[in-house]
């Protein structure tokens, strides 16, 4: 297994794993548009985990700035092809972006997620707090 930076030309695969976030599916064209923007971007990484071609896994980081508090990255995505699921995959995927940025990590995960908390606390995260999160669409 390889883990390495994402290109262009993994949006394909990326658009498709995302499905397992409980994402639907996107457009190509749109998910070529997001990659390409996080790609260009000097406050993101998207690394993958690729086994003979195929991208089995992916992880988005980014660089979290804060006006009344010093700055973190944060996990803002990973997913892990569920064949494949406790293969250690997503260990190396979470260990490559924590050796990449050092500093304080966090991450968010869905509360229905029970078995995501159990690896990001096996990964050395710690839960620190609960929150809601609020959407306005205007």
């Amino acid at each position: 297994m390889k883990i390495r930076k994402a290109e262009l030309t993994d949006s394909e695969q990326i658009n498709k794993l995302s499905v397992y976030l409980g994402y639907e599916i996107v457009a190509d064209d749109i998910a070529l548009k997001r990659l390409s923007r996080l790609l260009r971007s000097d406050n993101d990484n998207v690394y993958v985990a690729e086994i003979e071609g195929e991208i089995v896994g992916w992880l988005h980081s980014f660089k979290a700035y804060r006006l009344a508090s010093d700055g973190f990255n944060e996990i803002g995505g990973m997913v892990v092809e569920p064949t494949r699921r406790n293969l250690g995959i997503g260990k190396k995927l979470v260990a490559h972006a924590l050796e990449v940025d050092s500093g304080k990590w966090r991450v968010r995960c869905n509360i229905n997620r029970a078995q995501t908390h159990e690896f990001y606390k096996k990964s050395g995260f710690k839960s620190t707090k609960s929150q809601h999160i609020f959407e306005n669409f205007l």
